[in-house]
């Protein structure tokens, strides 16, 4: 049996993980851009325009670079992998021995890495090397065999993909997805969560079949998809998946 506290653990691992993912590979591709509409999409989809002007007196490559490797930085990359190391240490019980392995190296290395660097290359090379990284570790949590536990670590990263899909829908300049590929990760979501016990998950089951219809509902129509509408669904998704784990 699960403990609801190894469920959010094992959530919160996915979510921060995937986070990694999502902005190492955004980052990689504002900063090869380099102009300043491509170099402002980090700050605005995580919110950091302030934070970062607060540091730096001009928005540049090396700059953002920079910003996203510092610890005083709560969204930086070295912020997420922190959290997912502490996620996977939580639950060692339930994600495979390899996992941990390979999620705790990868946090060592990193940590080793941002002591050292300094340079603009030196940036963008870790940034290249913790991309590759981050696909190795993937494929370990891909293969966790642990069905219960590998549930709510999907659940998590279908949860952060809508988010960041949001995120990248509201940010003027971002490539965005396609409104399919969002309605698929709706459904996607959906599946997850409807293998769990529909008496304790019953109003997170109701928030994301709402989801998927309002997505939906965009690719039907052909039309843009209601923001208001979708993130209003998802806040409460993860409201209520927030509220069975405090249970």
């Amino acid at each position: 049996m699960l403990l609801l506290s190894t469920a959010a653990d094992l959530y919160w691992l996915g979510r921060y993980f995937s986070r990694s993912q999502e902005l190492v590979d955004l980052l990689l591709t504002s900063i090869k851009d380099s102009t300043l509409e491509g170099l402002g999409i980090p700050l605005s989809i995580t919110g950091t325009w302030q934070n970062f002007y607060q540091q730096y007196a001009t928005l540049s490559s090396e700059a953002l670079a920079e910003f996203f490797i510092t610890a005083n930085n709560p969204t930086s990359l070295t912020a997420c992998l922190e959290a997912t190391r502490a996620d996977a240490q939580a639950t060692r019980g339930r994600i495979s021995a390899e996992l941990w392995v390979a999620i705790n190296s990868l946090w060592l290395e990193w940590q080793e890495r941002v002591t050292q660097v300094g340079t603009y290359a030196e940036h963008l090379a870790s940034y290249e090397w913790l991309k590759q990284s981050l696909q190795a570790v993937q494929m370990l949590i891909t293969d966790n065999s642990d069905a219960e536990a590998q549930r709510f670590i999907s659940i998590g990263q279908s949860v952060e993909a809508l988010d960041n899909a949001f995120r990248k829908l509201a940010t003027p300049d971002a490539i965005t997805p396609l409104n399919t590929d969002i309605a698929q990760w709706a459904a996607i979501l959906l599946q997850h969560i409807s293998d769990l016990d529909k008496n304790s998950w019953q109003q997170t089951m109701q928030h994301s079949t709402e989801l998927v219809q309002v997505c939906q509902l965009s690719v039907d129509d052909g039309a843009m998809m209601n923001m208001q509408d979708v993130q209003m669904t998802l806040q409460r998704l993860t409201h209520s998946l927030a509220d069975v784990f405090a249970a």
